[in-house]
C-alpha cells in the first residue's frame, strides 16, 4: 500500500508536469498565461524551500518565511492570471484553500523527515 500510494503521487507529479509545459506550449492566450504563471510561482515556490538549508534560522522562523513568501507568489500570480475575482470573500477562501494545501504537504514532508532522521539514528545507535 505504501508503495502504491508513493508510486501515484510520482505518478500524478508527472502527468501534471506533462500536462503543464504541454499546455505552456501548445496553448495561447489567457489559458498559456495562467500555465506559465503556474510554472513561475512553482518554481518560486521550490526555490522558497531552500531556506530549509539554513541552520541558524529556528524552524519556526523558516517555516514562517516559505509561508508567506509562497502565499505571496501565490497572489500575485492569481491577479495576474485573473484565476478569481479579487473580492474579500473569494480571496479568504483561497487563501484559506492555500493555507491548507501548503500545511498538508509541509506536514507530509516533515513526516518524512521525520522519520529518516529515526532510521539514521538508530543505525547509529547500534
Amino acid at each position: 500500500m505504501k508503495n502504491l500510494l508513493k508510486n501515484s503521487g510520482i505518478g500524478l507529479g508527472i502527468g501534471c508536469t506533462i500536462y503543464t509545459i504541454s499546455g505552456a506550449i501548445f496553448t495561447t492566450g489567457m489559458i498559456q498565461k495562467s500555465i506559465l504563471l503556474v510554472i513561475i510561482m512553482g518554481l518560486l515556490i521550490g526555490a522558497f524551500s531552500t531556506i530549509h538549508e539554513n541552520q541558524t534560522l529556528s524552524l519556526l522562523t523558516k517555516c514562517t518565511i516559505q509561508f508567506f513568501s509562497s502565499y505571496a507568489s501565490f497572489l500575485v500570480a492569481a491577479f495576474l492570471g485573473a484565476w478569481f475575482p479579487f473580492k474579500l470573500p473569494i480571496i479568504f477562501t483561497a487563501s484559506l484553500l492555500f493555507v491548507v494545501i501548503f500545511f498538508v504537504i509541509w506536514s507530509l514532508f516533515y513526516l518524512i523527515e521525520k522519520r529518516e532522521l529515526a532510521v539514521i539514528n538508530e543505525k547509529l545507535s547500534k
